[in-house]
């Protein structure tokens, strides 16, 4: 796979951290993901915006300005021979001289950004996929919160392995209160009545920007839209649903359980999927004018 990184400002083919990396150790650091489209990444500040939200939830320094860390991506970016890119921000707390859980004073954090090839055309799923409820339970907010995109997956690497071994692509995961939080990477929208219809922040997801942007979307187009809880039983009902991410964008849902849409992609899927790269082809446009009008 075609990969670049870019460790602390040095850009090479791969790179390497210290053993005593806190980020290896512990899985104590940050990070974000971004895609670019036409070339050019998209929804970068807010990704910083969160990745900084992150960062103070874990009492952590990011001392690199967003001017800063954008530069960065870009340089990167203009190294690269491919033309999409999928794009990874790390911040690691730091590298200590010793091992301990205790954070040593003045560790210096690092950054790093890695950059690999996707497909140059985003294509909506015609197939979908298939989800399982797990039984892995999604964190709880008191203990590591979902609102903190941190380097430690474990629960979610377990839900998803677990949803592998049941025949499934992906897992969606309950809070204690047995309420729907999201997949395992993603945020998840199903459409009951014509509704659209996503979890809210406080059942305990990570606040995704791909939803954000298309709940913008969706208020922007007068279509029904509401965050409510919803229960596995919830689901039965539904005429068709997706997940939202980053890098995939939009994932119609095939069947959840034994349970088989209705619609996939339904008609309110592939209305969205059209006007998201919309959107991003705006964004697109209103980056390269902006750069045009520096180098004037």
């Amino acid at each position: 796979m075609s990969l670049l990184t870019n460790l602390n400002g040095v850009i090479a083919a791969s790179a390497t951290v210290s053993v005593l990396d806190r980020g290896f150790l512990y899985g104590d650091s940050i990070y974000e993901v971004v895609r670019t489209f036409q070339g050019r990444h998209f929804g970068l500040q807010e990704h910083l915006d969160r990745l900084r939200q992150s960062a103070e939830y874990l009492y952590m320094e990011v001392p690199w300005s967003d001017p800063h860390i954008q530069a960065e991506v870009e340089r990167t970016l203009q190294q690269a021979p491919w033309q999409e890119s999928y794009i990874r921000i790390v911040v690691s707390r730091g590298t200590e001289t010793k091992i301990s859980l205790q954070p040593s004073p003045g560790l210096q954090p690092s950054l790093l950004i890695v950059a690999s090839e996707i497909s140059p055309e985003p294509i909506l799923s015609e197939k979908g996929i298939h989800l399982v409820i797990s039984e892995r339970l999604r964190n709880d907010r008191q203990a590591l919160s979902p609102a903190a995109k941190t380097g430690n997956y474990l629960n979610n690497i377990l839900a998803l392995l677990e949803a592998q071994q049941q025949g499934a692509e992906d897992a969606l995961m309950l809070n204690q209160q047995g309420e729907i939080t999201e997949a395992t990477t993603s945020n998840l929208w199903i459409v009951r009545g014509g509704v659209v219809q996503t979890p809210p922040a406080d059942v305990g997801i990570l606040k995704g920007i791909t939803r954000h942007f298309l709940w913008r979307i969706l208020q922007t187009h007068g279509i029904p839209c509401e965050e409510v809880i919803l229960k596995p039983e919830d689901l039965w009902s539904a005429e068709e649903a997706f997940l939202s991410s980053s890098v995939r964008l939009m994932m119609p849902v095939n069947r959840i359980n034994g349970y088989r849409l209705p619609q996939c992609p339904g008609k309110l899927t592939r209305f969205l999927w059209d006007e998201f790269l919309r959107l991003m082809a705006q964004e697109s446009y209103a980056i390269a004018k902006s750069a045009e009008s520096v180098k004037v």
